[in-house]
């Protein structure tokens, strides 16, 4: 049966569309009648400029009149033709479309066997198709408006410190592989941002030498001749990232990943890099003056002709970096790496090169070395140094010379400053002690208390070229540049019995280790409120504190008892409490005592604070009516009270001074080995010893009879 096609035809066996009457292709009537249906549906579909939802609705308003696909793409296009104001522009999804329907005739003879209905699913998976392949062409042109959008925002953004836009805006640009040289965000705060995103299409032979084969290679994002003055990008990914150029002048990169980045001609000047990754990172002709590098990663990092006077690079790693011209005057370089590096006419005069280690044939060729201190410097060959210029005028060890000849691990000294002639201390030394060994040497030094004493023997033990120091600090605040002294010397510092936050402790200490305070306090309260309960029936509880509240790590102490004897709901009294921070406070504790004869217990919130407690009820007879509860380190002495009925002791709470010592030694020698650099906070379970566990108290008399 041969028939000429009618896109106006209903298909046999089906009915019109029950809201359109049936529509005959009539160019008049379209043009004279801008409100017949179709025209309607034309303006509808013309106002739609996105090409998925264009052809979304053009299949259904085909549908709704009972049109093929092409034969309304086609009226579409007539119409469009006949308007007196150029047609809305549509997008280039069309263009297919009218090759097509030119076509459709050649192809309906070709198919005269086929019903409409099937010719119509046939066009339809077509134009779906290349549908497709259209959106695929349109890609670049997305991409794009999204990098001008994200440039955009970032020029709003500007003068902004705090902006969420401009982390998106450079993640969008980091993801699509695009540049944004010539950033403007000084002060900005983008901490923690994530700009690794960006894998281009890469073929070579290396892409098969490894399973999965790799074809995409990252590539870092470029904000070369950027501006990020005093910047916060802390802890951010800019590994490969294009900084050349850059202003980074006071900007914070602590712990930052910056490796292999190009950083070439930037300026650094006052820049924070400590902890950063800076492996194969370029600095070539970076201004980097005053800088800080601690702990910072540089291997294999090219630093040729940076400028880094004063800068401050303390246990931080120059493996196999360049170093040539580098100038490194007066630079702080204690306890840092240079294994393998190459430092051919770089410049480290007057700078601080303690315990360094230029082992693995470091180049010291021309190096400037006038006046630099190489205190306990480990060298690989005598004229490795002796290459050098003006190192006769370099402070070295007195036996340098011999540990070239016999290279091994140095002797490490580690010394414990006792800040009181009490058990704790002398359970911190017994452990120390028993984790030495022939290459670990331990010193003990007794300091009178207060934080000036403190630092004067802090200084006279980094005097002495000390490796290392344990102490308990005598004040949170008062101790801090004590301790940032001896850091700056390339001495470890670790603490006991109190810990710095993270961020106090960064360039201070390296590790601590202290028992849960508050916790001690609610155990000890815990304990106390059992005991009333048998032995204080019905007798008030009326307690004496004792707390040395004096020092602000023993304040926690006493925050736990409060703590554990509210969680009680036992009915009790503070009737009166004395600061306890030297032996003399003794005569405070018994004169509290004198003038509240209705004390029946009394709490210390510290080591001293129950010793003297204890002393204090003794020396006044008052064992049968006064009992000592509190924090106490476990000693011989101790352990005898608590087996003893009679003594007004009843509980203690251990800190495990011999562990944490043993323990101290072996984190020190992790960090002098540069095993460790990170400051790691070391919980410690304390102990609860009570009369009425002698069984436990036994048990660990062995342990207490061995602490002096």
């Amino acid at each position: 049966m041969n028939r000429n096609f009618d896109e106006s035809v209903t298909p046999p066996g089906e009915k019109p569309h029950p809201q359109y009457p049936r529509i005959e292709m009539n160019k008049t009537l379209l043009d004279e009648n801008d409100d017949h249906p179709l025209a309607e549906s034309f303006q509808r579909v013309n106002v739609i400029s996105e090409d998925y939802l264009r052809l979304a609705v053009i299949k259904q308003e085909a549908s709704q009149f009972q049109l093929s696909l092409a034969a309304y793409i086609h009226q579409l296009e007539q119409y469009n033709q006949t308007q007196q104001s150029p047609p809305p522009p549509h997008p280039p999804l069309l263009q297919p479309f009218s090759i097509l329907d030119a076509k459709v005739s050649d192809f309906v003879a070709w198919l005269e066997m086929i019903s409409i209905i099937k010719l119509a699913t046939v066009l339809g998976e077509a134009a779906i198709l290349i549908a497709f392949i259209s959106y695929l062409f349109s890609i670049p042109y997305q991409q794009q408006k999204k990098i001008e959008d994200a440039r955009n925002v970032l020029v709003d953004q500007m003068g902004q410190q705090h902006s969420d836009g401009r982390i998106a805006a450079l993640k969008t640009l980091d993801s699509l592989c695009a540049s944004n040289a010539g950033l403007q965000a000084p002060k900005a705060q983008m901490v923690g941002i994530q700009l690794n995103q960006c894998h281009k299409f890469s073929f070579h032979f290396e892409s098969f030498q490894q399973w999965p084969f790799q074809f995409f290679k990252h590539q870092g994002i470029d904000l070369s001749y950027a501006n990020l003055g005093r910047a916060n990008l802390a802890k951010a990914n800019l590994e490969k990232a294009n900084l050349k150029g850059s202003n980074l002048k006071g900007i914070n990169l602590s712990e930052a990943n910056l490796q292999g980045a190009n950083l070439q001609g930037a300026n650094l000047e006052g820049a924070n890099l400590e902890g950063a990754n800076l492996q194969g990172a370029n600095f070539t002709d970076a201004v980097m003056h005053g800088s800080l590098l601690n702990n910072a990663n540089l291997t294999k990092a090219n630093l040729s002709r940076a400028k880094m006077h004063k800068v401050q690079a303390l246990w931080a790693k120059f493996n196999h970096a360049n170093l040539h011209r580098t100038d490194l005057l007066q630079a702080n370089l204690n306890r840092s790496i240079f294994k393998g590096s190459d430092l051919y006419k770089a410049n480290l005069q007057d700078s601080s090169l303690q315990s360094a280690d230029f082992l693995d044939d470091a180049n010291l060729r021309s190096t400037n070395l006038k006046s630099a201190d190489l205190s306990k410097a480990s060298f690989w060959a005598l004229h490795q140094l002796k290459r050098a210029k003006h190192w006769q005028s370099a402070t070295k060890s007195p036996n340098w010379m011999q540990t070239i000849a016999r290279p091994r691990s140095p002797r490490l000294r580690i010394g414990l400053i006792k800040s009181a002639d009490s058990t704790i201390f002398k359970a911190y030394e017994l452990g120390m002690r028993r984790a030495a060994n022939r290459r670990v040497e331990i010193w003990s030094l007794l300091s009178a208390s207060g934080v000036q004493n403190e630092a004067q023997t802090i200084q006279e033990l980094i005097d002495s070229g000390i490796d290392a120091i344990v102490l308990s600090p005598e004040d949170p605040l008062g101790s801090i540049p004590a301790l940032k002294k001896a850091y700056q010397a390339g001495v470890v510092v670790i603490t006991v019995d109190f810990c710095f936050d993270k961020e106090t402790a960064k360039d201070m200490v390296f590790a601590c280790f202290n028992t849960n305070s508050l916790k001690m306090g609610a155990d000890s309260a815990e304990h106390l409120t059992q005991w009333t309960s048998t032995h204080l029936k019905d007798q008030p509880l009326n307690i004496g504190v004792v707390d040395s509240a004096e020092y602000e790590r023993y304040y926690p102490n006493y925050q736990g008892f409060l703590n554990g004897m509210a969680a009680s709901e036992v009915k009790w009294k503070e009737i009166s409490s004395v600061d306890a921070i030297t032996q003399t406070d003794m005569d405070h504790v018994k004169e509290m005592l004198s003038e509240n004869p209705q004390i029946n217990i009394l709490w210390g919130g510290s080591n001293l604070a129950t010793e003297i407690s204890v002393a204090a009820v003794e020396e006044l007879g008052l064992q049968q009516k006064v009992k000592v509860f509190g924090i106490l380190d476990l000693s011989k002495d101790k352990a005898r009270m608590l087996l003893d009925p009679k003594s007004p002791l009843q509980s203690i709470i251990d800190q495990a001074g011999v562990k944490i010592g043993y323990k101290a030694v072996h984190a020190a020698v992790e960090v002098l080995r540069h095993q460790k650099t990170q400051y790691i906070e070391y919980p410690i379970e304390h102990r609860l010893l009570t009369q009425t566990d002698k069984a436990a108290v036994k048990e660990l008399l062995t342990e207490a009879n061995s602490i002096q």
